[in-house]
């Protein structure tokens, strides 16, 4: 009786809310998500495949620990399929030359600046507005298969002055345009709205020696970069639970003039 009670009452009250919320007590199943590949076998690898496009990743660490090139591989290789992207860089820092050098199609990248890096923090936060309100055009357009928001050289204190609802809803327009939208950070921020967030160590250089004689001097060949990734409660899609000591991975890039 009692069950039967409870189904009468979770029928009436999906009836009362089926003009705004159809099914609201119902259980809902989602398709899995399409991946994109970080051209990263280690990364793909933690990721069980790679990034889901509809969603907010987060890639937060400290400078020269491996943001950029993690971003540039997913670029290279989404561009070189022939899909557009688009790079909101807050603070000027994006190198066109470097990027095309690891392989992105600049034909297929809308570079979108807003700023310089040496400003006063009022300057900043003016710059910062500008990339968000930049962002937010990009993401209501569509036809990009990934955003970049590139906030990686911004003070921490400049980036929590973003509200919440902001990276809420860049989140829902990421997932009505089925695209991947990126967040650089230092430190996270986007906090519960984000699906996934990689968190970068500081690089470790390669060293070698020119030549067999070791009194001269090393040559930096590349970097070792390593990253551990974190699910968010809340996404749609969980990681499968494996050991602690699968959350972390690493991998190495070679420098232009040692390849």
């Amino acid at each position: 009786m009692a069950a039967r009670s409870t189904a009468i009452i979770r029928q009436e009250i999906e009836l009362s809310l089926a003009a705004r919320i159809p099914g609201a007590l119902s259980v809902r199943f989602h398709d899995s998500p399409e991946l994109v590949s970080t051209s990263i076998a280690e990364v793909d690898a933690l990721l069980y495949g790679g990034l889901s496009l509809g969603g907010l990743t987060e890639i937060a660490g400290p400078v020269c620990s491996g943001k950029t090139t993690l971003v540039s591989s997913l670029l290279a290789g989404v561009t070189q399929q022939g899909a557009a992207c688009a790079y909101v860089d807050v603070t000027d820092t994006f190198d066109p030359l470097s990027a095309a050098g690891i392989g992105i199609d600049l034909g297929r990248l809308l570079w979108v600046r807003t700023g310089r890096t040496e400003q006063s923090r009022r300057e900043v936060w003016a710059h910062l507005d500008k990339a968000l309100r930049a962002t937010d055009l990009l993401l209501s357009a569509g036809g990009f298969r990934i955003i970049v928001l590139d906030m990686g050289d911004v003070r921490p204190e400049q980036v929590r002055r973003v509200p919440l609802a902001s990276w809420y809803r860049y989140r829902l327009q990421a997932e009505k345009a089925q695209a991947l939208f990126l967040l650089l950070t230092k430190t996270t921020c986007a906090n519960s709205c984000a699906s996934v967030v990689l968190h970068c160590a500081g690089a470790n250089g390669l060293w070698e020696c020119a030549t067999e004689n070791q009194n001269r001097l090393p040559l930096l060949t590349g970097f070792r970069y390593s990253a551990s990734a974190d699910r968010k409660r809340g996404a749609i899609h969980s990681f499968v639970k494996k050991p602690a000591c699968a959350a972390t991975t690493s991998w190495k890039r070679a420098t232009q003039w040692a390849r």
